[in-house]
């Protein structure tokens, strides 16, 4: 049996005791890089045996239908719980009354959403049902929701190109998310149409902070959206580790650890 075999193997058999993992624990359990790591995902994602969710690699308990099951989105959903809460809870500092702000996809940003206050007055741009849900029953906001077509896994509102209702308008803040942050590489997500929205609200906002739970560093995914040094601000965890704080220092963007 090749290494390559009995490495796919071992990750299937601790897939299915611990029903999900992130990446550097599955690189650290195995002792092999990120890169080999994410080689082996992929694989096992061809075959429909795991899902990779949020930055999240999950175990796929659905034996037919390829979907999530519920067990799943909770799963992904919670992961980094209280790291994304934190993130959220220091960013509604930055709200003030009559700003047009545009909130990206995310659970991240979905928390934030959740917590915005009642009394202030909004107007949201949005693009994913789980947020636009999140305020719409807000009498002090005005939601504006980029149309599209609805995809049932990421609950985004997908176009093809740049949506016109986007480009039409402008904002005072932009909160953005990302799935994967590599020094080299930049931030990253898995969903192409979303790239493009992430990318193009950066562009049209006054001021544009990234939002990113610290178990996002050093993850990669296929679509590229943008540099650290597109951002006025990014916030992120107490707890990231000395290379990427030293990363970020040297970017000479405004970084708030929460």
């Amino acid at each position: 049996m090749s290494n390559k075999h009995k490495r796919i193997e071992q990750l299937r058999s601790m897939l299915k005791v611990e029903k999900s993992m992130k990446i550097s624990e599955i690189s650290n359990r195995i002792g092999v890089s990120p890169m080999t790591t994410r080689r082996d995902i992929e694989i096992l994602e061809r075959e429909g045996f795991i899902k990779v969710l949020h930055g999240a690699v999950i175990y796929n308990t659905i034996d037919t239908g390829g979907g999530l099951s519920d067990y799943m989105l909770t799963i992904a959903e919670g992961l980094n719980k209280e790291k994304k809460k934190k993130i959220a809870q220091y960013s509604l500092s930055l709200i003030e009354d009559d700003d047009i702000i545009f909130l990206d996809a995310g659970s991240t940003t979905e928390s934030f959403a959740r917590l915005l206050p009642l009394d202030i007055k909004l107007t949201v741009i949005c693009y994913t049902i789980n947020i636009f849900l999140a305020v719409a029953d807000h009498k002090n906001i005005t939601t504006i929701l980029l149309g599209g077509t609805y995809n049932r896994e990421t609950m985004i509102l997908e176009q093809q190109g740049i949506s016109p209702i986007l480009q039409n308008n402008r904002t005072r803040k932009a909160f953005i998310s990302a799935s994967g942050f590599h020094s080299r590489l930049g931030l990253t997500c898995s969903n192409e149409s979303e790239s493009l929205t992430k990318k193009t609200a950066v562009q049209l906002a006054a001021e544009s902070y990234l939002l990113m739970d610290s178990s996002k560093f050093d993850n990669v995914h296929s679509c590229f959206f943008a540099e650290a040094t597109d951002f006025d601000h990014i916030i992120t965890n107490d707890d990231l580790n000395e290379p990427n704080r030293k990363f970020l220092s040297d970017t000479g963007v405004t970084v708030h650890y929460v």
